[in-house]
């Protein structure tokens, strides 16, 4: 992994950055067990996640990351969205990326060529990411997911609330996360942050 810059111009994560970012907007719907994490509804009906729970989760998450070696923890998703976030917090951390369509077998069928026997898997969506999720849930690997109001988070050992279908959303949560675990890590001292902005997390629109 290449040797980290810290940022000149801080930015402090913390709540107000979550808000910044629209991580707390839910869906119009919400399921029992993600209501515990919902705090208020929008005017315009949407179900508004508490991100005091979502930063807790990001730093229990970052914590969790960190017991294993990098290399062996698989980040999925097929969410368009969640591809550059993805992408890059590999990049910075070492980390295995899987994104676009999960080919089945990847991780229970040990004959396959592509076959991973990751320690630990990362998905955005239970319901997008089903493929991993499952898989993850049959070989006995623990899995962390976000969640969104809507979610059913089944086989998850570690939820994270948050808006998971925004673009300025995932690139917020990647980016958060990345500076998270190279802080558990000891790459970054506990008030530094990456050199980049949290955009060059985020995918563009064409």
């Amino acid at each position: 992994m290449s040797e980290q810059r810290k940022s000149e111009e801080k930015i402090e994560i913390n709540q107000d950055l979550l808000v910044k970012y629209k991580a707390h907007y839910g869906r119009k719907v919400k399921t029992e067990y993600m209501a515990k994490y919902i705090y208020r509804v929008h005017p315009k009906g949407l179900f508004l996640i508490d991100v005091n729970k979502t930063l807790e989760k990001l730093k229990i998450a970052a914590r969790f990351l960190a017991r294993f070696p990098p290399e062996n923890v698989l980040i999925c998703s097929s969410r368009d969205y969640a591809k550059k976030g993805i992408e890059k917090m590999c990049e910075l951390t070492g980390m295995i990326p899987i994104t676009g369509r999960f080919l089945p077998g990847t991780i229970s069928n040990y004959q396959l060529e592509y076959h991973r026997t990751p320690d630990l898997v990362f998905i955005v969506d239970p319901f997008y990411d089903n493929q991993p999720l499952k898989e993850a849930s049959k070989m006995r690997i623990p899995v962390i997911s976000l969640c969104d109001t809507n979610a059913y988070p089944a086989y998850i050992d570690l939820v994270i609330p948050v808006n998971n279908k925004g673009r300025s959303s995932l690139a917020i949560v990647f980016w958060i996360l990345t500076n998270l675990y190279l802080r558990e890590k000891g790459i970054l001292k506990p008030s530094e942050v990456i050199d980049l902005p949290p955009e060059e997390f985020q995918v563009e629109i064409e």
